[in-house]
């Protein structure tokens, strides 16, 4: 593996795309300064590792991006125990794009995995829920335990599973929350983070995709008859759509947090850039009842950075923020104070 201590950064990559003049499915490798034509990935064939910097280059409806031939490469914390533990874990759904520069996944585990190791999470907990805990909470990335070394798999999660998903009318991936913090008979909090993508939705009608359930499946498979953070889905049939990951996120969340214990608080947490998603909050807020409405929050990536960087918590972390990319090019506000 390669002796760098981050991934490159916007200031190491050009986003002035050069295509070979004799053809179009061979760029330039993307890192700034490299001399070498690389072929594309494209339908019908595999793309070509830059043999000085080992990343594969993608270029998709002209927007560049790219990929590293060792994911590790892609991973600022802990990257053996990723490789070895996350790569390929039965209860991930989907391990593959790892080693992408807009993999949302390794997004997260770069952080949460990196302010779990600094003993930060009870921090950025509180930020993220408005309370003040000093313990530690458990960390769970997809549903597996990230607080220790064993990766288990989240028993709260798999009952949970059961209850909701265990006759799905359609052959789709069950639930898997991108990040939750837990500590038990205190809090549980259930984060949907978004990167390069949307926040995504059903639209009242007839199913359009193969393995997407309807609006209204959507809205009689997941509830339960004490949910607290949610109006009954009838208030939902009444709207034009519904953010369905935000939807079955908050209903997972105060399930289980009821079943954690008595007193454990549920919380549902959109994590997104700054500038981004900002119309999904208020219209989702119409689903959640009023006296629960601190309990679903959008957030932001710039929130944890600059909680960061105002203590100077972790300098590491906070570089990380400084330079990742996506499509080449800075991707988070990191310049305001």
């Amino acid at each position: 593996m390669p002796d760098r201590d981050l991934p490159y950064g916007f200031d190491e990559l050009d986003s002035n795309v050069q295509v070979h003049p004799d053809n179009p499915n061979v760029v330039k490798c993307f890192v700034r300064g490299c001399q070498h034509f690389v072929h594309r990935q494209t339908r019908d064939r595999k793309g070509e590792l830059c043999p000085d910097h080992e990343i594969f280059c993608h270029l998709s409806g002209g927007t560049p991006t790219y990929s590293y031939r060792d994911e590790r490469r892609n991973v600022i914390a802990s990257p053996e125990l990723f490789d070895d533990k996350i790569m390929g874990h039965p209860f991930k759904f989907d391990s593959k794009f790892l080693g992408h520069e807009k993999s949302e996944d390794t997004l997260s585990w770069n952080v949460f995995r990196s302010l779990h190791e600094a003993n930060l999470l009870a921090g950025v907990a509180n930020q993220l829920i408005g309370e003040d805990f000093a313990e530690e909470p458990d960390l769970y990335l997809w549903g597996i335990r990230a607080s220790d070394d064993r990766f288990e798999p989240w028993d709260l999660l798999i009952q949970a599973r059961a209850y909701f998903e265990d006759d799905l009318p359609v052959d789709r991936p069950l639930t898997e929350p991108d990040i939750a913090l837990h500590l038990p008979g205190q809090y549980l909090v259930l984060i949907e983070a978004k990167f390069t993508s949307q926040n995504t939705f059903y639209t009242s009608g007839p199913q359009t995709k193969k393995g997407e359930l309807t609006f209204d499946q959507l809205l009689d498979i997941y509830q339960f008859p004490e949910m607290r953070l949610l109006h009954d889905p009838e208030v939902a049939r009444q709207k034009e759509r519904v953010h369905y990951q935000l939807w079955r996120n908050t209903v997972f969340a105060d399930w289980m947090a009821r079943h954690d214990s008595p007193q454990t608080k549920p919380y549902h947490v959109n994590l997104v850039r700054e500038g981004f998603e900002e119309h999904s909050e208020p219209e989702f807020q119409q689903l959640v009842r009023k006296e629960h409405a601190k309990q679903f929050r959008r957030a932001t990536w710039e929130e944890i950075y600059r909680w960061l960087k105002l203590e100077n918590l972790h300098p590491h972390l906070e570089k990380y923020f400084e330079q990742k990319s996506a499509s080449l090019e800075k991707c988070f506000h990191t310049n305001r104070g």
